[in-house]
């Protein structure tokens, strides 16, 4: 019967407002100055998981060290400040020398320019993977705060349920005490009421879930994501991408994955890894030079002779034993692992574009189906059948059936429209698109 009334207009719903105090204390700046009932916009809730972040943190001081990494790979080695005393006597004949002399290793094989270039690629690796980092909580934010409205649109359509299905009872007790109804009316009317207080149970379970995994990005305890107000309506995701064909999108996620540009710099961090285990094997020689003096005296003779000179010296390893053959055979096999693993990479991220422009064209189309038959219209048709039921206009069976299809219709409305907004943060995602129009500088 319902699905023949239900077939116009937009929805609308009041709007619920509760205390922001827990969420100000931490978004801060993050929002401009409201009350203690502001709505938490998608933005701010962004802004704030940036804020109080742990991975975020964990990638920024990856980043940090990395970079000093990169500046100690440019040092020279320490120079060596050497001294020693030698004493000799043989028939009252007392000889001494003294030498202090530094000794300074020259790597004439390039390993300093070699170490520098890892160095250089290894922060460049770290700040990728903040990049990466951030559009993962990107992401997570997005879904979560989806996903937290829909289960409070969801849960207020299961209250609004439950004050029919009471009034309804009222009704049908009334006329069951007249006579009016049969036992069996009352008895499936208290049946259906059941099971829908079920449902609303499970919409108050899901709506306190989705609140908890939202305020744990936010940095709030669980409980403290009961006093977050949230708008009344999924948050709006750019779109862009869905239109565009799924080889420009391969495309460009080939261009801007962080995926993909962490993997290109593993394999260029691994052959720079390798092009430094090669010079390694170029021997460093030890370049020394000081001072010597030197004393001999002969107490036969009454007589003490002194020298003084330089000393200077050079030493080189010889490569008879270890001719690094195993750590270079290595780095090429790990040269060649990396390159594997990108590629690896590259398949994975074209089957995530290709699935989640598939998942977001199937979401819109059933919300698209949907819609029409959904919105103000609607409403008002489901009120005037409860007033043809309390009028006894109409049967039991058909109330219910109106009232169901109702509230199943909105739930799995609700549901869609959500949905339809995740899976647009996964299309971007996919393709490497930013999901805000403002970066932070952890892009």
């Amino acid at each position: 019967m319902l699905h023949r009334i239900l077939r116009r207009g937009s929805s609308r719903r009041t709007r619920s407002r509760r205390s922001f105090g827990a969420v100000l204390a931490l978004i801060g700046a993050t929002l401009a100055p409201h009350n203690a009932a502001a709505q938490l916009t998608l933005e701010a809730a962004r802004a704030t998981a940036h804020l109080v972040s742990p991975e975020l943190r964990a990638a920024r001081e990856a980043v940090s060290a990395a970079a000093a990494r990169e500046r100690q790979a440019g040092a020279y080695a320490n120079p060596t400040l050497a001294y020693g005393l030698e004493r000799t006597s043989r028939a009252g004949e007392t000889n001494a020398q003294a030498i202090a002399q530094v000794e300074q290793q020259l790597e004439i094989g390039g390993q300093r320019a070699a170490r520098r270039e890892v160095a250089r690629l290894r922060r460049d690796d770290a700040s990728t993977r903040l990049s990466l980092v951030a559009a993962r909580l990107d992401f997570d934010v997005a879904s979560a705060f989806a996903r937290a409205v829909a289960a409070e649109q969801r849960e207020r359509l299961a209250e609004q349920t439950s004050v029919a299905l009471a009034e309804a009872r009222r009704v049908s007790e009334q006329r069951l005490a007249a006579g009016d109804v049969s036992g069996y009316v009352a008895r499936r009317l208290r049946l259906e009421a059941g099971r829908f207080a079920a449902i609303r149970a499970a919409a108050t379970m899901d709506r306190h879930a989705t609140r908890r995994a939202l305020a744990t990005l936010l940095g709030l305890s669980g409980t403290a994501g009961d006093t977050i107000t949230l708008p009344n309506a999924p948050p709006i995701i750019a779109d862009s991408s869905a239109a565009a064909a799924v080889d420009s999108l391969i495309e460009r996620a080939i261009r801007s994955r962080p995926e993909l540009r962490l993997a290109a710099l593993d394999v260029a961090t691994a052959a720079a890894e390798e092009q430094l285990v090669a010079r390694e094997r170029v021997p460093t020689p030890t370049l020394s030079a000081g001072y010597k003096g030197e004393r001999v005296a002969d107490p036969a003779r009454g007589s003490l002779t002194g020298f003084r000179g330089i000393v200077a010296g050079l030493s080189i390893p010889l490569p008879l034993f270890d001719r690094r053959v195993g750590a270079i055979e290595a780095a090429a096999a790990d040269t060649r692992r990396v390159r594997a693993e990108g590629d690896i990479v590259r398949r994975r991220v074209t089957e995530e574009v290709v699935d989640a422009l598939q998942g977001l064209r199937t979401v819109e189309a059933q919300r698209a189906a949907l819609a029409p038959h959904l919105g103000e219209q609607a409403q008002i048709a489901v009120r005037a059948v409860h007033a043809s039921y309390a009028e006894g206009e109409i049967t039991l069976v058909e109330w219910l059936d109106a009232v169901r299809a109702y509230q199943e219709a909105e739930s799995m409305y609700v549901s869609l429209q959500a949905e339809v907004a995740v899976r647009k943060a996964a299309l971007a995602r996919a393709v490497g698109a930013p999901l805000f129009p403002s970066p932070t500088s952890d892009r």
